[in-house]
């Protein structure tokens, strides 16, 4: 693997749940969050932080398994790239998110043992080769997690202790 593509590696890691460059990580954001404001659509967008974190979750899943990884099935269902939570309550919420770092882990070790040489191969999925790919996922869960971030959810407006 070249050293390029070891340091985006590294960067997709910290972007979900290291030392972002770009504020807080998504598991960080997600983290100070309860079920109920997870879960809530009342945002600019209408999506809720937990559609984007399934939604962030189902790219992963799908780029590991279109690459040959044998993961889970996906356990949210839906016709789009954001799905509902099938159950909102803490106990839900709390599984979720040790899901999206699972799914999040499964994809880092198919990415990890990729080698070189498929990196031009066409993803069946998105149709672009996986080099593109990976290279958008370097800033896809920064980009959510500033999304989330400005939501005006309350726990997020609160600056949190370090």
């Amino acid at each position: 693997m070249s050293d390029f593509l070891t340091d985006c590696l590294n960067l997709i890691d910290a972007e979900f749940d290291g030392r972002s460059w770009n504020g807080p990580s998504l598991m960080s954001t997600l983290e100070r969050l309860g079920a109920e404001e997870a879960s809530s659509q009342k945002t600019w967008e209408g999506y809720s932080a937990w559609e984007l974190a399934i939604h962030c979750a189902q790219c992963k899943h799908l780029l590991a398994t279109d690459l040959g990884a044998r993961l889970e099935p996906f356990p949210f269902t839906g016709t789009g790239y954001f799905n509902q939570p099938t159950e909102t309550g803490e106990e839900a919420w709390k599984r979720d998110l040790a899901y999206f770092r699972r799914c999040h882990k499964d994809l880092m070790a198919t990415l990890r043992a990729l080698p070189p040489a498929r990196l031009d191969e066409v993803m069946p999925t998105w149709k672009h080769p996986y080099r593109e790919v990976i290279a958008w996922l370097c800033t896809h869960d920064s980009f959510h997690g500033a999304q989330i971030r400005s939501m005006g959810l309350p726990s997020l407006k609160e600056k949190k202790e370090s």
